[in-house]
């Protein structure tokens, strides 16, 4: 019988606290934090739990988030939140904004500048009084513009990446979302037009050439309201990650396009994949 183990912290009366142990402790939560995170995504190494947005006006189409920031102001304000994040090292940590915070423009250009805002932790020593060395270390959490260009890093968390049109930031990048979010019920409203369209769509398409569903026109846009309200279900009673979603808005396509068609184009149009980033690319049949 092939055999896995490892060492594990146990406590004991009279047992010898050594640093082997010590390092079982603090690896216990950095273990924890990533199991969690791989069984919801994957890969990831970190993910925005609740917060950390730009201020903005919701810009009219674009992945569930995007905002158009005030080009008056120097600066891109980011409000309170918590984030999972990962160094250099791959440790993850819990970090929790307090208060809003300003981070500069890169340049003049505003929020039209090109590029991603990205969340990363960096780690410093710490000593006692007289320099002792102590068994902790200092956490440090930064906010600041990476260019379109710049390689990605694990220990980069982005909050929000410039898109085409030079005035919109997309900022559901790597995130997990309540259903009461405003940004899910932006997404929400979206999918109501888009039923309306299913409902009056006439008889065309590929699919209602081919006669997938016979000659009444009547269930094909029974397929594709039922493929609507079952997103509907989805976005209304969990928390959903950025992967999750961009799966869920990729399989809606999909049936819409075996079913109605015009309206799985349209659902391209109101999530603009073709200027979307990260995992809101397959909606287009694109990698992320």
């Amino acid at each position: 019988m092939t055999e896995i183990s490892r060492s594990i912290f146990r406590p004991q009366e009279g047992a010898v606290l050594d640093l082997a142990s010590l390092a079982i402790v603090a690896e216990q939560a950095s273990e924890a934090h990533s199991a969690w995170l791989s069984a919801r995504w994957p890969g990831a190494t970190g993910l925005i739990l609740d917060g950390f947005e730009v201020d903005g006006d919701v810009a009219p189409v674009g992945p569930p988030g995007t905002v158009r920031p005030d080009g008056m102001v120097g600066h891109a304000t980011v409000r309170p939140g918590r984030a999972l994040i990962a160094t250099r090292g791959g440790a993850f940590h819990v970090v929790t904004l307090d208060a809003p915070i300003a981070v500069p423009w890169p340049d003049v250009t505003g929020p039209q500048v090109r590029g991603t805002l990205v969340l990363y932790a960096t780690q410093t020593a710490e000593s006692g009084p007289g320099g002792i060395s102590v068994a902790r270390e200092r956490l440090t959490v930064q906010l600041g513009f990476l260019k379109p260009d710049a390689p990605e890093s694990s220990h980069l968390l982005p909050l929000a990446r410039a898109i085409g049109n030079s005035q919109d930031w997309t900022t559901d990048l790597a995130r997990i979302l309540q259903p009461e979010h405003p940004a899910i019920r932006q997404l929400l409203k979206r999918f109501e037009r888009l039923e309306e369209t299913v409902w009056n769509a006439e008889p065309e398409g590929a699919v209602w050439d081919r006669q997938v569903f016979g000659r009444s026109w009547v269930r094909y846009q029974t397929v594709a309201s039922a493929a609507i309200q079952a997103a509907v279900v989805q976005l209304s009673t969990h928390s959903l990650t950025t992967l999750e979603r961009a799966r869920l808005v990729a399989t809606l396509r999909q049936q819409l396009e075996r079913s109605v068609e015009r309206a799985a184009t349209e659902l391209l149009q109101m999530i603009a994949p073709s200027e979307a980033t990260g995992p809101y690319r397959m909606v287009a049949g694109m990698s992320a």
